[in-house]
């Protein structure tokens, strides 16, 4: 079996279970990452959307303002 093993490893193209287990890592932490930052930018954008609304209702309600 070890000779199997070793004959395996000096083949082109050998990946071990551990570069597997690493690149397993990497894009599961990448992809919590990205989730984590979509939830962000969805919190900072609905705050800049809701103070834009605000602006807007406010300047709609000056006096003299005919709403165009």
């Amino acid at each position: 079996m070890q000779k199997v093993l070793t004959q395996l490893k000096k083949n082109e193209g050998y990946v071990s279970i551990e570069v597997i287990i690493v690149a397993g890592l990497i894009i599961g932490l990448g992809a919590f990452a990205i989730s984590q930052f979509q939830q962000s930018a969805d919190g900072v954008t609905q705050t800049a959307l809701d103070q834009v609304n605000d602006v807007q209702t406010n300047y709609d309600n000056l006096p003299g303002n005919t709403g165009e």
